[in-house]
């Protein structure tokens, strides 16, 4: 799909920030639709769905979290890009948990929501030599719009991640040949920046905290509800890629205080503290 093929519809009460939203993003090429609650969006949907939903939160009628619900049972294939300004860390954690894509917070930079409505479907590798249980559960995944991959054992994995890096990888442990906690040391060795989520049913406690300090996102047992599964994998990638997104500003920073541009270098800093502040009062 070209980018300017996306159909969009934006999704929020405050009339003058979506507008403006819109206008900001046909500059890009890309048109986008407007609707100004959550009853106008799911009755729009009706006539003509759009690839991507722009979702607010806080509004006045059908709230937010509860039209991604009814879209997400109804039209799975939407992305749906939650962007507010009034969510709470609960609340982020029910958007993913939900199937939203990503979770963005106002004031939003326009590359960063660019690039988060360019994203493809989310890659995610399935590494489980269990086939019949990690072929349902990829069909599954396939089902809520991600792009699921299958390998049945850990060498069979790290030659994988070798031609194509996944944007995150489902792990067993238990399995024949390379077991998985060597499969995610050599990932993260290669990868540090790949999501891994351990999912088994054969785990210790000392797995669990071996996975965690090799740099493992999540750790969960088998059986697994999919919901919980689907909101855990894009929360992973959501986290890494705020990571890496402050990494890169820093580095920046660093270049420009370098290049002597001192002023420049503390406003990129400035940035960086103002995202940990605004994240930890929303925690608290």
């Amino acid at each position: 799909m070209k980018k300017d093929d996306i159909r969009i519809l934006l999704v929020d009460d405050e009339k003058e920030f979506v507008e403006s939203l819109s206008e900001r993003l046909s500059l890009r090429k890309l048109k986008a639709d407007i609707a100004y609650d959550g009853e106008q969006a799911l009755e729009a949907l009706k006539k003509e769905k759009p690839d991507v939903m722009v979702l607010d939160l806080r509004m006045p009628g059908i709230d937010g979290l509860e039209v991604l619900r009814e879209v997400k049972k109804k039209h799975p294939d939407i992305e749906v890009i939650v962007l507010t300004g009034h969510g709470s860390e609960e609340d982020e954690k029910e958007a993913e948990r939900l199937g939203a894509s990503a979770y963005l917070t106002k004031p939003v930079d326009l590359d960063e929501l660019l690039e988060v409505l360019k994203k493809k479907k989310l890659k995610v590798l399935l590494v489980d030599d269990e086939k019949e249980f990690v072929e349902s559960l990829s069909e599954r995944l396939e089902l809520r719009n991600l792009k699921a991959a299958v390998a049945y054992d850990g060498e069979r994995a790290l030659k994988m991640i070798k031609k194509e890096k996944p944007d995150v990888m489902v792990l067993d442990l238990r399995m024949p040949g390379i077991d998985g906690i060597e499969v995610l040391r050599r990932a993260k060795k290669k990868h540090p920046d790949m999501p891994i989520v351990v999912l088994t049913g054969h785990g210790t406690e000392e797995d669990e905290k071996e996975a965690f300090r090799l740099g493992a996102s999540a750790y969960l047992r088998k059986p697994v509800d999919i919901d919980h599964l689907v909101g855990t994998l894009h929360s992973a990638w959501n986290t890494l890629r705020k990571a890496k997104k402050r990494f890169d500003t820093a580095m920046m920073a660093a270049a420009l205080a370098q290049a002597g541009a001192r002023d420049m270098a503390r406003d990129a800093m400035d940035e960086i503290k103002d995202k940990e502040r605004d994240e930890n009062d929303e925690q608290g």
